[in-house]
């Protein structure tokens, strides 16, 4: 028979059966989204670690493709890269190399840390900031002479400040940030 009370049964069986239908389907949208989310911070941060580290073996890439060129001749590569612990020939060089361009140079150089580039022997790093007066000839040419030095160095940034009429084409402050790679033996 068909009752009141038979209808209310079926409505609430009904009612209660769609209410654990939304509550299973609640849950397994929180699971999968919490994947979901977990799976895209993990894929980020691949792509972030991946970026880095093609980032840091592109200086490997530059000296593997530069020892080929030079072959097997390891006294010059090693006379590349200055001892660590006496940099003067290399003070020498951009002291000669500012005076070709007249240019008065005032540098400063950091503490060697050690870098992670495997090699037959140590390598480390040590950062220096290069400061002088030139006009833009002048620091062309400067450049165009750093570019050949018998090191392995590298501008990481520089810096013209100029109060001249002119700009910057004219007499300016140059100030470059470089690194030099030497030998930490």
């Amino acid at each position: 028979m068909f009752t009141l009370k038979n209808l209310l049964v079926v409505i609430g069986r009904a009612a209660l059966i769609s209410l654990g239908a939304i509550f299973i389907a609640s849950i397994a949208i929180f699971f999968l989204s919490s994947q979901i989310k977990r799976m895209s911070d993990a894929v980020a941060l691949n792509h972030r670690l991946e970026s880095e580290l093609q980032k840091r073996t592109g200086l490997i890439e530059v000296l593997k493709h530069d020892s080929q060129i030079v072959g097997t001749n390891n006294t010059l590569i090693q006379n590349a890269f200055a001892p660590a612990d006496n940099i003067l020939g290399f003070i020498n060089t951009l002291d000669s190399l500012a005076a070709k361009n007249s240019i008065t140079q005032t540098y400063n150089f950091e503490v060697p840390v050690p870098s992670p580039i495997a090699a037959p022997f140590p390598i480390s790093t040590i950062g220096y900031t290069n400061r002088f007066d030139s006009t833009l000839q002048g620091f062309t040419g400067y450049i165009k002479q750093f570019n050949k030095l018998p090191y392995y160095t590298k501008i990481d940034g520089f810096t013209i400040a100029s109060q001249d009429k002119l700009g910057w084409t004219g007499s300016a402050t140059i100030t470059y940030h470089a690194t030099l790679y030497s030998n930490a033996q």
